[in-house]
């Protein structure tokens, strides 16, 4: 009877370190644990990864990825914020990584797990919205300016105010993220786009109102109506022009003269994610020299990555928007958020501003 009770014990603790071992091997690695997910949910900018990486991540590492797009930060931090999807992984903006990390939506990124961010150029570390390297990792930059056709735009634009050129009527794109419009408008303006007042705020929203006749729609991804001829002139990135070139040489792209802003969107791994260290390892295999190539020849937008610039073609590397004299670049601004009173304001005349 001793035996039988000493045997149902031991078994009765044996089936409870099964128990608790299986808590760590549900899918959920969000604490670490390195093993890889079934699954990973990928949240991103549309047009950013042609399908062939995706699939071969899944071939290599045996994840499915569930992959869906957004066209704003807007809409990207609403839904992170919902909670309802419980991404892995987002590529937000730099400055929304400021406000995402503001707000405690970020986990802190384990740097063990992607040793490909050595490939990384200096320049792009420490960067102001992540000073310390705790939450990103940086994936593509590039510029807010002015993407045309110079089919239809005869001279080169050297400033925001030629957007107003009334031979542009129903003709021009501007991008559909209320901050970015606004940067435009204040710099156009001579004002402090990331710390301007009220009175400036209005003024610079009753300028856009003037410039809605010519407005065609407001367009985050304008490359199609570029090429197509149905837009000749854009305020939008300098990424989405030189999509626009490869299929159409008339498309080129240029810096205003008042700066233009320069930008950096970056990898994340949002707090409700329940695959981090999948996240990682997604994040490293898109940092490799080769996987990160074929990002730019899907779409190219400035490429931080060392090794893959090395490798680049030429017709890469000269596309619109990337090579700059440094006395241009350096007129770029960075864009950073406004506080809470302001942006609401500035969210309020926009949405005014579009409908009258």
């Amino acid at each position: 009877m001793k035996k039988f009770f000493v045997f149902a014990l031991i078994s009765m603790f044996i089936v409870f370190l099964a128990a608790c071992g299986s808590d760590n091997n549900d899918g959920n690695n969000a604490g670490g644990d390195k093993e890889l997910s079934d699954e990973l949910i990928v949240f991103n900018w549309s047009e950013y990864i042609p399908q062939e990486v995706l699939d071969d991540f899944e071939d290599e590492f045996g994840v499915d990825i569930v992959y869906s797009t957004y066209n704003s930060n807007h809409e990207m931090l609403t839904k992170v914020q919902s909670g309802t999807v419980a991404y892995d992984i987002v590529f937000p903006s730099d400055y929304y990584v400021k406000q995402m990390v503001d707000n405690d939506l970020l986990l802190e990124i384990d740097f063990d797990n992607i040793p490909n961010y050595e490939n990384i150029a200096d320049a792009w570390h420490d960067m102001p919205f992540d000073p310390e390297n705790k939450y990103s990792v940086p994936f593509m930059y590039g510029y807010d300016g002015i993407a045309y056709n110079k089919e239809f735009v005869k001279e080169a634009p050297t400033s925001w105010e030629d957007l107003w050129n009334p031979e542009y009527a129903g003709k021009v794109l501007l991008l559909e993220e209320s901050k970015e419009v606004s940067n435009m408008l204040q710099q156009l303006l001579g004002n402090d786009m990331n710390d301007p007042t009220e009175e400036q705020l209005e003024e610079g929203f009753k300028k856009l109102q003037e410039l809605i006749p010519n407005v065609l729609a407001f367009d985050g991804t304008p490359s199609d109506r570029l090429v197509s001829g149905e837009a000749w002139i854009a305020h939008g990135y300098s990424g989405a022009a030189a999509t626009a070139w490869l299929e159409n040489e008339n498309i080129d792209f240029v810096l205003p003269e008042e700066g233009g802003i320069v930008w950096l969107d970056a990898m994340v791994i949002p707090k409700t994610a329940k695959n981090k260290y999948t996240a990682e390892v997604f994040i490293d295999y898109l940092l490799r020299p080769e996987v990160s190539k074929q990002l730019s020849e899907f779409i190219p937008y400035g490429n931080p990555n060392e090794g893959a610039v090395e490798i680049l073609p030429d017709e890469i590397k000269n596309s619109p928007g990337l090579n700059f004299p440094e006395e241009v670049i350096k007129r770029a601004e960075w864009n950073l958020p406004l506080d809470a009173d302001r942006t609401q304001l500035m969210n309020r005349l926009f949405q005014e501003s579009k409908v009258d």
